[in-house]
């Protein structure tokens, strides 16, 4: 077992040294979306790592950017105002570096989906507990309305291409615990969850990811917004002044 999951981190780091290699050759950092001063509406801010800033896609195709579009076509005037989010963070990263920008705007709404590098470094999932834990208490307070966060489930992303080859039955079962994790603390705190777990699942073919086998496509980021959309437009809609 040991053996399956060595091999199995030895893939993920050779895939995290090209996306290092990428992000510095291109400088994806904060605020590379950030809206400058927007018209009076509900300000967004999107937290996470490389499945929120959307790895290797067109800034527009990651799902915040389609989230926001598919709001405002319903009538919600909303401003995605930053997407902060950095491949390569864990939750400490978010804490320490990603608040301090968020503490800055003091946004209306927030997107949280993270864990996917704790996930992979396989830290116990009562750790991604008290660390999410932390993050959250942190985060509320910062937000207008500490209820108007939405938590999003890990993704399972052992069926993506780079990981087809290999053993992954532990990986997977930890990232079903973290995902546990999520929605007990998100109904304890009263805190909308989108789970996007089961249709990550049906993103099997190669087109569903993009040249590195690891991050998804834009038709993928389609799928998980459909399953996002809802959980936010509902949430929206019952807290500002919805007009449709």
């Amino acid at each position: 077992m040991l053996k399956n999951i060595f091999v199995i981190i030895v893939v993920f780091i050779v895939v995290l040294a090209f996306v290092v290699l990428y992000l510095n050759q291109t400088s994806t950092k904060f605020h590379k979306n950030t809206v400058t001063n927007p018209e009076m509406g509900i300000r967004y801010v999107a937290i996470g790592d490389s499945y929120t800033i959307g790895f290797g896609i067109a800034e527009e195709n990651r799902w915040p950017n389609i989230l926001t579009n598919h709001l405002k076509e319903m009538g919600v005037n909303i401003h995605l105002v930053a997407n902060v989010a950095v491949s390569g963070y864990t939750v400490k990263d978010i804490i320490e570096l990603e608040l301090k920008e968020v503490e800055k705007i003091r946004p209306d709404f927030v997107t949280v989906l993270i864990g996917a590098n704790d996930n992979f470094e396989q830290k116990e999932a009562e750790t991604y507990r008290q660390e999410l834990q932390e993050l959250l208490d942190r985060l509320q307070p910062m937000v207008t309305n500490p209820k108007n966060i939405v938590l999003i489930t890990l993704p399972d992303y052992t069926k993506s291409p780079v990981l087809r080859s290999y053993p992954k039955e532990d990986v997977l079962k930890l990232i079903k615990q973290y995902n546990e994790v999520i929605i007990e603390v998100g109904r304890k705190r009263n805190l909308a969850i989108a789970d996007i777990f089961p249709i990550s699942q049906t993103m099997t073919n190669d087109e569903d990811y993009v040249l590195d086998g690891l991050h998804p496509s834009t038709q993928s980021y389609i799928k998980w917004e459909s399953i996002i959309f809802p959980i936010v437009f509902d949430l929206l809609k019952a807290k500002f002044n919805y007009q449709k």
